[in-house]
């Protein structure tokens, strides 16, 4: 599953029902992130745990004597969102406490939060009613030092599993100080968002990309001033020796310019030149990056919309369906505003329909 379709099903979840969700995917995918996002756009708290770093006591709470009632009560830990913190005023009443990489918790500290994710309480200690439980796993394979979860524990979760994604990838980094090298590398060279090591590969010196390196990647390129030599060898530190190489080949050999995405939103005849010259090299991989930031920056401006058919004219048969498929699986809501009325949408639905008949 994409990150974008786990953070719907997260969100749901969330709503209707006390689930807890496990998301499980190879590193520097995005799970923490995924849920972040989810918090953010529900409006709600979010906290992270990472369990592997605490015992079994630090979750069951401090002991405290009631010697009138002749009884040993526990405290809460401070990190729990539970009823009486949530009263007092220390959490939001809503939201969601993920327990990151549970399958790297020692067993021991496994078995103390049986009740937290069965029943939501902790030695007397009640969840509060607005926030959930996530937890993020690794996949039990031989390149991750993970612990085996039994089948009880299990049984309790939602698992999910997420798989990178390019698009996906792409609209989080264009919201986040893109880099259009590295996004243009990644269009031309999709596999190369997330290289899986294998077993015999898994030391140190054998790194290979993920999204986050990537993301690393996109924020040294922004923000620091090196040399080629010493930037190459940051990236090769990133994302491997190899993958370094083969990114910054691509980028010697990379003539031509993306054009500016509010340009050609704002000033289209500015940057057709240098369209019409992406177009007549052929590069399919920039184009199809272009559209993908066009449709995401776009707003319902008229001039805008006018711009954006301009742009959308110019294309070839093949990008012109790219682009209405891209518009209506990112911006759905707006799809039937930004049709209305467009020759070449008109014409590309002709086409699908006969394409059917």
């Amino acid at each position: 599953m994409r990150i974008s379709e786990a953070k719907k099903c997260i969100k749901e979840l969330y709503l209707h029902t006390e689930s807890v969700v496990a998301l499980i995917s190879e590193r520097g995918i995005g799970k923490t992130s995924a849920y972040r996002q989810c918090t953010e756009e529900l409006g709600i708290g979010y906290i992270g745990l990472y369990a592997a770093a605490l015992e079994g006591p630090d979750f069951m709470g401090l002991p405290d004597k009631d010697r009138e009632k002749g009884i040993t009560r526990y405290l809460a830990p401070q990190f729990l969102p539970t009823e009486q913190a949530v009263k007092e005023g220390l959490f939001p009443e809503r939201g969601i406490l993920v327990i990151e990489e549970i399958n790297r918790v020692p067993s021991d500290t496994t078995s103390v939060l049986y009740p937290l994710l069965l029943e939501r309480r902790i030695n007397n200690h009640s969840l509060a009613k607005g926030w959930r439980i996530g937890v993020t796993m690794n996949p039990d394979t031989m390149n991750y030092t993970v612990n085996a979860l039994d089948d009880a524990m299990l049984d309790r979760f939602i698992s999910i599993e997420v798989t990178a994604d390019l698009d996906d990838y792409i609209a989080y980094s264009l919201a986040n100080n893109p880099n259009d090298a590295v996004l243009s590398f990644l269009n031309a060279y999709p596999d190369m968002l997330l290289v899986v090591k294998g077993a015999a590969d898994n030391t140190s010196l054998n790194k290979t990309p993920t999204p986050r390196g990537w993301t690393k990647i996109q924020e040294i390129m922004n923000n620091c001033t090196l040399d080629q030599k010493l930037l190459r060898d940051l990236v090769a530190g990133i994302v491997g020796p190899q993958s370094a190489s083969s990114f910054f080949s691509f980028l010697k050999n990379q003539e031509l310019k993306m054009p500016s995405t509010q340009k050609l939103l704002n000033q289209f005849e500015e940057v057709r030149p240098l369209l019409m010259e992406i177009l007549e090299s052929k590069r399919l991989d920039i184009l199809s990056l272009v559209i993908k930031k066009v449709v995401l920056a776009f707003t319902l401006d008229e001039a805008q919309l006018n711009n954006m058919n301009a742009f959308v004219e110019c294309l070839p048969d093949e990008l012109q369906l790219f682009f209405f498929k891209y518009l209506a699986t990112r911006r759905s809501d707006d799809f039937d505003r930004v049709t209305e009325g467009m020759a070449s949408f008109e014409r590309a639905s002709d086409k699908i329909l006969k394409m059917l008949l």
